[in-house]
């Protein structure tokens, strides 16, 4: 079986929700998959076929993946070299409130309640999230705000984003 690596689609730019619907046949992406796929520059196949070699339990071969697990997210972007740094959290701020709070510039791997997305944040309290159904979508309450954040990991910048 070939390592995938990253960039396997070669993308002149940063992948957006409706490439990975057309992958799929027009249905939306699952957000585990998505958030890897978004900031390795992989297919959303790749994502998944990636996901599962982390963890072949979980996420057995012929089956879709609807619910994945962080330290997954963090492992499969690992197999490929990318490395996502661990950010300690007081509490559980929503997203809004840790952006504000001074989450530094940079590319964000972000767990919050029941879901994966990816957040830029350009400068002190503005932030954009790319998931599996926003593309540079600015930061509000619309756009997962209000929702807790569990878990963050700087990332670097995703194949075609600058």
């Amino acid at each position: 079986m070939p390592l995938i690596s990253a960039n396997d689609d070669h993308p002149r730019r940063l992948r957006r929700p409706e490439d990975f619907a057309g992958e799929r046949g027009g249905h939306a992406p699952w957000c585990g998959p998505a958030a890897v796929a978004t900031a390795a520059g992989l297919s959303y196949a790749s994502a998944c076929e990636l996901l599962a070699r982390v963890a072949p339990t979980r996420y057995p071969a012929g089956r879709e993946i609807v619910t994945a697990w962080w330290r997954d997210l963090v492992g499969a972007l690992d197999q490929i070299g990318i490395r996502a740094e661990p950010h300690p959290l007081e509490g559980r701020p929503t997203l809004c409130r840790a952006v504000r709070q001074g989450l530094p510039e940079g590319w964000w791997l972000t767990r919050v309640t029941d879901h994966f997305c990816l957040v830029r944040v350009a400068r002190r309290g503005h932030a954009e999230v790319f998931d599996n159904r926003l593309h540079a979508a600015p930061l509000s309450v619309k756009t997962h705000g209000r929702r807790r954040v569990t878990h963050l990991a700087r990332v670097p910048a995703p194949p075609g984003a600058e």
